[in-house]
């Protein structure tokens, strides 16, 4: 999202510290990232690297849509920086200064007079965003959603005609998943209840297994308990006892939770689609995930959905041994089979927790494609400070523009608005220590 701040009106003038200090300041701030970049990829290895360049990157272009949309349209860039808080480093080139900061979560672009509200200097003023055309304004506005578009269209067109897919969907539809092992996690449950792959799951508990969600369902309810297990293997019935959990795989120290099998139907087969019938059907990909994303926050903003959601929160953290989190399952929907999770939102501990215990390159991209997806349709939510609120109020302005015949620019007083951005502000940093904590407490498993 864009990003406006100029020094307040009265305020005394920054002081430049001293080369020196300052230098040192940027040093002891590099090597905190480093120390933080070398303790994460030692914790959990090597794919947490991947998994935090993808992010940046996925965030990163959205501001770079934005930054080449307003220079293109004349408008005054004066910074774009990589990450928040305190600088590493930085450089001017022309108007614009880029830079790093210490804070790895992002990027932003400035971009001067967002709104009626920003002081600017008269010399300034007919390069501000607020006196550019209306397709200029809508345009830099949305090149930043369009730029995640365009990442997921692309990781879903690698996933179809590049990797492969179960079904010929980056998302199953289909609710036949049955309780077939085809990977066992070294260091499981599972693994250390003697499952093998192509065992057959036959009952958990007495409960029958016949579908994937169903076992997925009867473990959560069986997490910390030692119950007996059934499978088929080659013909024969076997008995054993497991005991769902959490667990670290033995081969590279992720952490799983559940029993640690990954199941499907034996005869769903991954397959590549034609490079060039993988085009079209990409933009069907890509429009049927972004529906189910819509829906998925759909349920989660209801009075039901946030009544679940409060009591996600509550319940995670009572009762019950805390030293062991409890594990929330994605199970696939009755309806369209698609991998789900609870009513609830994927933090970014949440996100590193299945990134790093990614077992193929399609997950990780199925991954990355619904991260994108979900950044589009969040910032398109028509309310400050989303991307949304901005066009939103852009397609308002150029209505009243054209209702009152006014020769000149209307500008909505971006005040009148505040309470309710501070309150979506609020809310958003309620959604997102939740999360964070939902995702710690209660893990959601594969």
């Amino acid at each position: 999202m864009t990003a406006t701040d100029h020094h307040p009106p009265g305020a005394p003038p920054d002081i430049e510290p001293d080369a020196a200090s300052s230098a040192s300041s940027s040093w002891l701030r590099a090597a905190v990232v480093v120390a933080l970049v070398v303790l994460l990829t030692a914790k959990f290895g090597i794919l947490a690297l991947l998994i935090l360049a993808g992010l940046l990157v996925s965030i990163t272009l959205h501001e770079l849509g934005h930054y080449i949309a307003a220079k293109r349209s004349g408008m005054l860039v004066t910074e774009f920086f990589l990450g928040f808080g305190p600088r590493i480093w930085s450089t001017r080139r022309g108007e614009t200064e880029y830079g790093l900061k210490v804070i790895p979560a992002g990027a932003y672009v400035r971009i001067v007079g967002m709104h009626n509200l920003e002081e600017v200097p008269l010399d300034e003023e007919g390069r501000t965003y607020r006196q550019a055309t209306f397709p200029r304004r809508l345009a830099t506005i949305l090149a930043g959603v369009t730029m995640n578009a365009v990442i997921a269209l692309v990781l879903i067109y690698v996933l179809l005609a590049g990797v492969g897919v179960a079904g010929g969907h980056i998302v199953p539809d289909t609710p036949e998943l049955r309780s077939v092992v085809r990977e066992v996690y070294a260091g499981s449950p599972a693994a250390k209840a003697g499952l093998e792959k192509g065992d057959r799951i036959v009952t958990l508990d007495g409960v029958p297994a016949s579908q994937f969600d169903a076992l997925r369902k009867t473990t959560q309810t069986r997490m910390g308990e030692t119950v007996p297990l059934t499978y088929l293997r080659d013909g024969q019935l076997h008995t054993t006892t497991i005991t769902p959990g959490r667990y670290s795989v033995a081969e590279d120290g992720s952490k799983g939770c559940g029993i640690g099998v990954r199941a499907a139907d034996p005869h769903q087969s991954t397959e590549r689609i034609d490079p060039v019938a993988a085009v079209p059907r990409s933009f069907v990909e890509l429009g049927r995930v972004t529906g189910m994303t819509v829906q998925g926050l759909g349920r989660l903003f209801s009075p039901k959905g946030l009544t679940d959601y409060g009591h996600q929160v509550i319940d995670a953290g009572e009762g019950g041994d805390h030293s062991t989190p409890k594990c929330v399952p994605v199970a696939p929907t009755k309806a369209t089979g698609t991998p789900e999770a609870p009513n609830r939102l994927l933090s970014v501990v949440g996100l590193f927790q299945i990134g790093t215990s990614a077992k193929s390159a399609e997950l990780l991209l199925v991954l990355f494609a619904g991260l994108n997806i979900t950044l589009v349709v969040v910032n398109l939510i028509p309310l400050l400070p989303f991307d949304g609120g901005h066009a939103a109020i852009a397609i308002y302005e150029r209505i009243q523009e054209k209702r009152r015949h006014l020769k000149g620019r209307y500008f909505v007083d971006v005040a009148k608005l505040l309470p309710l951005t501070y309150f979506v502000v609020a809310v958003l940093f309620l959604l997102f220590v939740s999360s964070i904590y939902l995702d710690i407490a209660s893990p959601i498993t594969q």
